[in-house]
């Protein structure tokens, strides 16, 4: 079968790979570079930079415990270009890797001509008898004045230093992750939103322990109306705000590709079925572009099942449980999906003393998990998990759930301290004196 897959990040590039591996002859397009928005603009970015603020976090606290005599002072333009560095070497490795598995991988812009079923490369064509497309999305512009002062997720590497002030307009992960960023590193932060800030946790004291935790020289301003963005402030409906300006308001699907041929809802995404089908038969669709979870994973799986159905399965993504990470110096970690609820009883633990942790005790400052649990069946229904194992624990915790084990069950896995145990200790904790 000739399979041709628009998108080389996380969802297009493992479809690639294995429909390769299955012995179709497998053609992978990308505009621009490999490992897509996660490895390029986004998600590593993110991480890169946080190992760096988590450092600077460090040296403060062994400053204040007299153990270090050290101010540590971050070179931001060295910080970006050696991520752009490791980046660049990424990218080598991973292509190494996809065209090991026998994919073509083309670089350049495509445009579909679903009539002939072809893809249009410059001068060159690729037919194919299924067509997916993993265009991923692109930073949301509102329609704001002077929207195009400001930066996005995508600028935060063109910085030539750490922003004196910076107003981030946004309230959800990624306006966390970047002030928790920039905050550490001495930028005064304000962060604007909408409506409410992290409303993605639905748990007021999360959002209270992170403001007052995780983030430095940072003020949350909620219900704003923002009016004109300039080169130098965001004017709001109270009054000006001075700084580096930074859009953290979502985004956009880059779906105008297929916007001819397939139905798109009215945000743009592409619209598919249970199987990622869209409503042209020989056209499927995965990752940020059908605008579901916005997850890396996700995003791999969605790619992964739609190239398997593609290859004559009959499967759909699971949804039910999703684990989410906000990138701090702890990460803050938590569950999305078709099967959570809050419909038990809520019990709180505080964070273990550990790896990361252990020198934040005496300030109380080790984290904490929730839990909602259904007593009657010892059920786990929802998770909230604020500590440096969390993004390692959430995964586990949801394999239990799947399989129904139940937390006295759990009691042989033996793991790595800090990581799973304060989650599933704390289910037969509450069982027991509740």
């Amino acid at each position: 079968m000739k399979i041709v897959i628009i998108g080389a990040g996380p969802a297009g590039r493992f479809a690639a790979m294995h429909a390769a591996e299955n012995g179709n002859e497998v053609t992978l397009i990308e505009n621009r570079y490999i490992g897509g928005k996660c490895l390029n603009q986004a998600c590593m970015v993110v991480c890169a930079l946080s190992d760096v603020t988590k450092h600077i976090r460090d040296a403060e606290q062994f400053n204040k415990l007299g153990i270090f005599d050290v101010n540590p002072v971050v070179n931001y333009e060295m910080v970006s270009k050696q991520i752009k560095e490791t980046q660049k070497k990424i990218r080598g490795i991973i292509t190494k890797e996809t065209v090991g598995t026998g994919v073509e991988f083309v670089q350049g812009t495509a445009s579909v001509d679903a009539d002939r079923k072809v893809v249009c490369v410059l001068d060159d064509e690729y037919y194919y008898d299924k067509l997916l497309v993993c265009t991923g999305s692109s930073p949301l512009l509102p329609d704001i004045k002077g929207v195009e002062n400001a930066l996005t997720y995508a600028d935060t590497l063109k910085l030539k230093e750490v922003p004196e002030k910076l107003v981030i307009i946004g309230g959800g992960s990624t306006a966390a992750e970047y002030a928790g960023i920039f905050s550490h590193m001495g930028s005064q932060v304000d962060i604007l939103c909408r409506s409410h800030f992290l409303k993605v946790l639905n748990d007021n004291e999360s959002e209270e322990y992170i403001v007052s935790k995780m983030l430095k020289n940072t003020m949350i301003h909620e219900n704003v109306e923002i009016k004109e963005i300039t080169d130098t402030s965001v004017i709001t409906n109270y009054g000006e705000i001075e700084g580096t300006v930074l859009l953290a308001t979502g985004v956009t699907p880059n779906s105008d590709i297929v916007k001819d041929i397939v139905d798109l809802d009215e945000n743009g995404h592409i619209i598919v079925d249970e199987h990622l089908q869209t409503s042209n038969e020989d056209i499927y669709a995965a990752g940020d572009v059908i605008g579901r979870f916005l997850s890396t994973p996700v995003s791999r799986m969605e790619g992964m099942t739609a190239i398997k159905n593609i290859m004559g399965k009959e499967l759909t993504p699971d949804y039910s449980l999703i684990p989410m990470t906000i990138t701090l110096p702890y990460d803050v970690s938590y569950l999305l999906g078709t099967e959570i609820s809050d419909n038990g009883k809520t019990i709180k633990l505080p964070g273990a003393a550990g790896p990361n942790t252990f020198w934040h005790t005496l300030d109380g400052n080790t984290g904490f998990t929730k839990e909602n649990i259904n007593i009657e069946t010892n059920e786990i229904n929802n998770i909230i998990a604020i500590s440096p194992s969390s993004n390692i624990a959430l995964p586990y915790m949801i394999k239990m759930i799947k399989d129904q084990t139940k937390a006295n069950e759990f009691n042989n896995f033996l793991e790595i301290h800090p990581s799973t145990d304060g989650i599933s200790k704390l289910t037969e904790y509450y069982k027991r004196y509740s």
